[in-house]
C-alpha cells in the first residue's frame, strides 16, 4: 500500500463515522520518511497553522526523534533478528521456566492472545519454530521444500497457547517459540500515532510501516489522506482509493514473502494447525480497525480461514475488510466494508 499518486482507482472507500461537513484542518505539512524493521516507514505530519513556521524544522526533529526511539524500543523487545532482544531470551528459555515481559512486549503479547483466542487459532503468535524451518525467519532458505521440514509439531496446535500467558507472565512449554511479527508492526503504527498525536503542534497525520497505514484528520489542503489498495499486486491501476480518518489499515498477501518449488508456491503465511503454508483460496486480505495491529493480525487470520469462514467472521463482528481470491474474480467486502463505498 502507498499513497495514490493518480485517479486510475475504481472504488473509493470513506468510513461512514466521518461526520457531515468534517472541517478543513489546515496548517503545514512535514514528512519524513526512512527505514526501519528491514522495510521503511514514513510521516506525513499537519503542524497546526497558528504555530511559528520558523520551528517547523524543530518541530520534525523532535518527532522523528521520539518516534525513533519507540521503534528502537520495539525492536529490542520484539525482535527475532537480535539475539538479545526479550523476545529471543524467551525463546531460549528452558520449558517450564517463566519470564516477566516488559512493556511494551506484553501488551503486544496479550494482544495477539486475544487475537489467537478470537479466531480460535487462524492467527497464532506460536509459530517461529515452523517459520524458521520454512526460511521466512531470521535464516533464509532457498528451497525448504526440497530440503526438508524438520520442526516438531507437539506444541504446534494453538491449544497449546492454554495458560501461558497470566498478566505480564509468560511461560516456556517445549516447542512453543514466541512470534510477534504477524502483529508487532501494526503495533508500531500504533505507538508512531500516538506518540505524534500527543503533540500540541500536530493537527493531523498519516503513520506508514512497511504499507501499514494509520491516520487521522485532513492534509494541508483539506483533503483526506488517500491510500491507494491494490490487494492482487497491481501498483499501476489500484483497485481500491481509501480515506483514512482515524483508521489503520493493513494488508496480507501470500505475494509478500513465497517459495516455488515443483511448480508450486509456498506463501509465508503458515496455517497453525499443520504448520505448513496455508491452501487458501485468498490470496490477500485488507483489513480496516481503529488499531493497526488487530488489523495486521486480522489480516493475516483472515487468509488461514479461506473466503467462506473469513467473511462469515467479518460480518458477525463487523469488520470492514476486502478479500482477495485466488481465482480470477472480484474481491469479496464484507457488510461492514461495503458500507464505506
Amino acid at each position: 500500500m502507498a499513497e495514490l499518486a493518480s485517479d486510475n482507482y475504481a472504488t473509493v472507500l470513506i468510513p461512514p463515522d466521518v461526520p457531515e461537513g468534517a472541517p478543513q484542518i489546515g496548517g503545514r505539512e512535514v514528512v519524513h520518511s526512512g527505514e526501519v524493521f528491514g522495510t521503511t516507514w514514513s510521516l506525513r505530519l499537519v503542524r497546526k497553522s497558528s504555530t511559528n513556521p520558523a520551528n517547523d524544522t524543530a518541530y520534525r526533529a523532535q518527532l522523528v526523534k521520539a518516534c525513533s526511539q519507540a521503534l528502537a524500543l520495539i525492536d529490542a523487545q520484539m525482535s527475532l533478528w537480535q539475539d538479545d532482544s526479550d523476545i529471543s531470551h524467551f525463546n531460549r528459555l528452558t520449558p517450564g521456566a517463566a519470564l516477566s515481559l516488559p512493556e511494551p512486549l506484553a501488551t503486544v503479547t496479550g494482544k495477539a492472545f486475544n487475537v489467537c483466542e478470537e479466531t480460535k487459532g487462524a492467527f497464532y503468535p506460536g509459530l517461529y519454530e515452523a517459520v524458521e524451518q520454512w526460511g521466512f525467519g531470521s535464516v533464509d532458505k532457498a528451497n525448504p521444500v526440497a530440503t526438508g521440514l524438520a520442526f516438531s509439531r507437539e506444541w504446534m496446535a494453538p491449544a497449546a497457547m492454554a495458560g501461558l500467558l497470566s498478566g505480564n507472565v509468560i511461560e516456556r512449554h517445549r516447542g512453543f517459540a514466541l512470534d510477534l511479527n504477524g502483529i508487532a508492526k501494526g503495533y508500531a503504527v500504533d505507538l508512531l500515532y500516538d506518540v505524534i498525536r500527543a503533540h500540541p503542534d500536530t493537527a493531523a497525520c498519516l503513520v506508514e510501516i512497511g504499507g501499514e497505514l494509520k491516520g487521522f484528520g485532513t492534509r494541508a489542503d483539506g483533503m483526506p489522506f488517500w491510500i491507494d489498495l491494490s490487494p492482487n499486486g497491481d501498483d499501476v491501476s489500484p483497485t481500491y482509493r481509501a480515506a483514512l480518518y482515524g483508521w489503520a489499515c493493513a494488508t496480507s498477501g501470500e505475494t509478500e514473502r513465497f517459495h516455488e518449488s515443483g511448480g508450486s508456491v509456498y506463501s509465508h503465511i503458515l496455517d497453525p494447525e499443520t504448520g505448513a503454508s496455508a491452501q487458501s483460496d485468498l490470496i490477500a486480505a485488507t483489513v480496516f480497525d481503529k488499531e493497526c495491529a488487530r488489523a495486521d493480525a486480522l489480516a493475516t487470520a483472515l487468509i488461514v480461514m479461506g473466503s467462506n469462514k473469513a467473511l462469515a467472521f467479518a460480518n458477525e463482528r463487523l469488520i470492514p475488510c476486502v478479500l482477495t481470491p485466488r481465482a480470477e474474480s472480484a474481491d469479496i467486502l464484507s457488510n461492514a466494508m461495503r458500507e464505506w463505498i
